[in-house]
């Protein structure tokens, strides 16, 4: 399974678990498709835009969402019911890593109403690829750091692991 996939299924699934007053969550298969019970919540990839990479071995890719939300409009106080679903998703967008070590904070999170929709866009930096160590000899984790004076031969026994320091 792709990352981008990977990532769909874990935003479908955390997103029907947070917030359980959505009738139905789904990912857009295509334009138009079936009607789901409502409230609903339909979302995808809209834009893609490379990002600097972190120069270790992957690359960036900034997956611009969209989730439409959709309120049962035969319910008195449908708008309403919009704004509170809109408003709980753009809470739990907030840092939002959905529990995958390739992807970073979700951001530029934003949320419109248009018609009888709310559309909530936000960006989310998915790290492609697999990590690069170019130094074959030695290992990560293995960078240690002295602190003048005491460097040098004879003064190996203090020098600090980078991971260890506060």
């Amino acid at each position: 399974m792709s990352e981008l996939s990977t990532l769909q299924a874990a935003l479908t699934a955390t997103i029907r678990e947070a917030i359980p007053a959505l009738a139905s969550v789904d990912a857009h298969s295509t334009v138009g498709s079936g009607t789901a019970a409502l409230p609903a919540l339909r979302h995808g990839i809209v834009r893609m835009t490379a990002d600097a990479a972190p120069r270790d071995g992957r690359s960036v890719l900034i997956a611009s969402f969209k989730a439409d939300i959709s309120a049962d409009n035969a319910q008195a106080g449908a708008r309403l019911q919009g704004s509170v679903l809109a408003a709980q998703l753009i809470d739990l967008l907030r840092q939002q890593y959905w529990g995958l070590d390739f992807v970073e904070a979700s951001r530029n999170v934003q949320a419109q109403f248009d018609g009888s929709v709310w559309n909530v866009h936000w960006d989310q930096p998915v790290l492609l690829g697999a990590l690069r160590w170019d130094w074959p000899n030695e290992p990560p984790g293995s960078l240690l750091l002295g602190f003048s004076p005491e460097t040098g031969p004879g003064n190996e026994g203090r020098y600090t692991a980078a991971q260890d320091l506060p």
